[in-house]
């Protein structure tokens, strides 16, 4: 072949679109030459229609499979909670709001924290005045107030002793002081009755605590959920009104 002959050319014969009837099967794929394409059906003779036939029957079906009826368990119905259950709501939606135990069992109120501030100070008052008036015997007698690391120890028992002996002569008479009757308040337990002679000792012994802890005990009245202060926690036992 040269460089510049040109590829020879083919003749193609034209393609004849052949109709399905009804009774074959449509082509996938067009044909150009019908008459080239030899039926199925004519590879079959009656001889080989029936020798087919014979042989299908012969092979045996297998059997149908047993049919029943299937019981299904239905699913059991949840209880329902009783309406007055509370339930807990992890997405935030509700929120349960429940209020803080209180240790304490009767229904008498807890004195005011004024009503409470007053009497105190009626009853350091009364403890002031001996200490004041035997300052001004010992200086009338010459002596000389000297406080230094020598003698503030003993000056600091001097004044501890004096509220101490008051506390515990109020605590061994099993009565109210001075100051808290007065105020009309009275001394209970979280039950509500009198406390015992043993608890009133405790609750004078917690309260030079609260006094010592820089106060703090004292002030816990305002931010505790019953008003209570660190004395009447260990002792169990608080002021009220006496009319309650």
């Amino acid at each position: 072949m040269q460089g510049g002959a040109t590829a020879p050319a083919y003749d193609f014969e034209p393609e004849v679109a052949q109709q399905p009837t009804s009774r074959e099967q449509q082509a996938l794929f067009s044909n150009p030459n019908p008459a080239r394409v030899i039926s199925f059906e004519s590879l079959r003779s009656p001889s080989e229609q029936r020798s087919i036939r014979a042989r299908g029957a012969e092979i045996e079906r297998p059997e149908p499979l047993p049919q029943a009826k299937v019981e299904l368990k239905r699913a059991k119905a949840r209880k329902k909670a009783p309406q007055n259950q509370q339930s807990l709501d992890f997405l935030g939606v509700e929120e349960v709001a429940r209020p803080p135990q209180s240790n304490i069992i009767c229904d008498a109120p807890v004195a005011p924290a004024m009503m409470r501030a007053e009497a105190a100070l009626i009853d350091g008052a009364i403890m002031l005045g001996p200490v004041i008036l035997g300052l001004a015997i010992f200086l009338y007698e010459g002596g000389n107030l000297v406080i230094n690391k020598s003698t503030a120890p003993f000056w600091m028992a001097v004044l501890f002793t004096i509220p101490i002996l008051y506390k515990l002569l109020w605590s061994w008479a099993g009565r109210d002081s001075v100051g808290m009757s007065s105020m009309g308040l009275r001394l209970v337990d979280f039950d509500g009755n009198p406390p015992s002679r043993e608890r009133r000792y405790q609750r004078s012994l917690a309260s030079f605590i609260s006094f010592l802890a820089a106060g703090i005990g004292l002030v816990w009245a305002l931010v505790d959920e019953d008003a209570l202060t660190w004395h009447d926690h260990m002792s169990s036992t608080f002021p009220t009104i006496s009319g309650s």
